[in-house]
């Protein structure tokens, strides 16, 4: 006849020996399997080997414990096939790992969330690993800066923030500015991503030549509107830069309209979207 923990072992495969220890003598005590179980999924020791699986609010469990393995370990061979090694997921994205758990994000979901973040930044590393190895002195692996781009807290405790800074970097390189460390990490702060930075030195690539040549024209004795003033303006909003920036589009408009009888219906300087 077979004993509680040989039971327990065909039941739950997946279970630590530690946990079908636990189920075994639950059972033995209760004689009932199904709170025994119950029970078992409480546990501290529950929790932190299948953390996130046990809903509090229902008081069962999200997936069973196949399941649950089987959907870790897509996620973690998901980054596999993009660089990251296995071991370092488990450690660095375990707390990720429990969000997407909790959120039930299925394999395929989370398959294309990483080849959009992939997309986002594989035209831009060699920007970004130029920024950090000049302005950090450290050489940045492919896969810890895609590491920072899947999880912002990841690239923190890499290097204190300094991912998202170097790819803030890396964008203004992309559009052919050039930023210092210190333009970077204030723009980290203020809460920009490279998402944003993108935007923002597209925009600056696109509108700033136009609102130079306008102010040159206007007030040749001016200096140039510059890229910092440019970036005071859309993501700071500082009121003196918008003032100006706008006075310049309004000239422009009312110039087109004089010459040509309709205004100008070009691209305009505006804030960055949230992402």
């Amino acid at each position: 006849m077979a004993t509680f923990l040989e039971e327990a072992k065909l039941l739950y495969p997946n279970m630590s020996d530690t946990l079908l220890q636990l189920f075994a003598n639950t059972w033995s005590q209760s004689g009932n399997p199904v709170s025994a179980i119950q029970e078992v999924r409480q546990s501290d020791v529950y929790k932190t080997e299948f953390p996130g699986n046990y809903n509090p609010d229902t008081g069962q469990v999200r997936y069973n414990e196949t399941t649950y393995k089987a959907l870790e370990q897509s996620y973690i061979g998901t980054l596999v096939e993009y660089g990251i090694p296995e071991q370092t997921s488990k450690v660095l994205l375990a707390p990720q790992f429990v969000s997407l758990l909790e959120g039930e994000v299925s394999a395929r979901e989370f398959q294309q969330r990483v080849g959009a973040a992939y997309e986002g930044i594989v035209d831009n590393i060699q920007g970004v690993q130029n920024f950090f190895s000049s302005n950090y002195n450290v050489d940045l692996t492919p896969e810890a800066i895609f590491m920072g781009a899947l999880d912002p807290s990841i690239g923190e405790e890499i290097i204190s923030g300094r991912i998202t800074a170097a790819q803030i970097g890396g964008e203004a390189s992309r559009a052919g500015f050039t930023i210092t460390r210190t333009e970077a990490e204030n723009l980290r702060k203020a809460g920009l991503n490279q998402a944003q930075a993108r935007q923002l030195y597209t925009a600056a690539q696109k509108d700033l030549p136009r609102l130079q040549e306008l102010q040159q024209r206007q007030e040749p004795s001016d200096d140039a509107l510059t890229l910092e003033e440019f970036t005071q303006a859309v993501v700071f909003q500082d009121p003196d830069q918008l003032e100006n920036i706008r006075r310049l589009e309004a000239e422009e408009t009312s110039m087109f309209s004089a010459s040509t009888g309709y205004a100008r219906r070009g691209s305009r300087v505006t804030g960055l979207t949230q992402e």
